[in-house]
């Protein structure tokens, strides 16, 4: 319980237990002044175990200055002060854990794209060049809504093991060099010119994606064999504004 000197008013924490009677005495420890304290009328606001002193005489008990009282800006209580500590102390460890994971995680991770780095467990990227005997044409397919433009040629493993998997993108300029589309596919999945004007969209989209390619022929390229390639692009813009083309090697595993 908390107890206020009437002479001085310092307030001063106090065991109810130690009082003897409804009405007990108690002397001040600052300024000795003795009053009557009454534990039935105090609000009893900390629980506290004090050590044992010397017993005054009869019913008074001496008490000394061991509590301040909180200001008026306070509001968390002694008691909760310690269970917010221990929450903070909870959360900077699960913070400092979630920082080294990331920081291990990106020390033994392989940038995107890159098929694996010379550290780690992963072989590199293997080398895969496009051919110079690479073609483009118009067909008129009737499912695509009109012409479709095919990209035809050839990429060739210039790596000393075995390449697969090879995936290519294609990209049309309109004039000032502006990429107005872009496609994908696979090595290896080649259609006849019969079959690029009857098969639908879907089809055509397919079959380039094929990603072992036709008769598994993207898997296991060995040094310096050739595997054929095709892009086919619809819904194209007007073919007055078409200027250039271009294709590039975007993946490959090695063996």
């Amino acid at each position: 319980m908390i107890v206020t000197c009437e002479s001085c008013q310092t307030k001063f924490r106090l065991d109810p237990s130690r009082l003897k009677g409804p009405g007990a005495k108690v002397r001040c420890s600052q300024c000795g002044h003795v009053f009557v304290v009454d534990a039935s009328e105090e609000e009893v606001l900390i629980h506290v175990d004090l050590p044992e002193e010397e017993e005054l005489e009869e019913s008074e008990v001496e008490f000394s200055s061991t509590y301040e009282a909180p200001t008026a800006s306070a509001k968390a209580s002694p008691v909760a002060r310690p269970k917010i500590l221990a929450g903070a102390a909870v959360a900077l460890i699960v913070i400092l854990i979630a920082v080294f994971w990331l920081a291990a995680d990106r020390k033994t991770s392989s940038p995107p794209g890159a098929g694996g780095s010379k550290t780690g467990t992963q072989p590199e990227m293997p080398t895969v060049t496009i051919l110079e005997n690479t073609q483009a044409y118009f067909l008129e397919n009737p499912q695509a809504g009109g012409q479709i433009f095919v990209i035809q040629g050839e990429v060739s493993n210039e790596s000393k093991g075995f390449a697969s998997f090879v995936l290519l993108e294609g990209r049309l300029y309109k004039t000032g060099n502006e990429m107005v589309q872009s496609q994908r596919c696979y090595a290896g999945n080649l259609m006849t010119r019969s079959e690029l004007t009857k098969l639908s969209v879907n089809e055509i989209q397919d079959r380039m994606m094929n990603r072992e390619g036709k008769d598994l022929m993207n898997v296991r390229i060995s040094p310096s064999r050739r595997v054929p390639f095709m892009l086919v692009f619809h819904n194209l813009p007007e073919f007055s504004t078409l200027s250039d083309y271009s294709v590039e090697v975007v993946s490959a595993k090695a063996e």
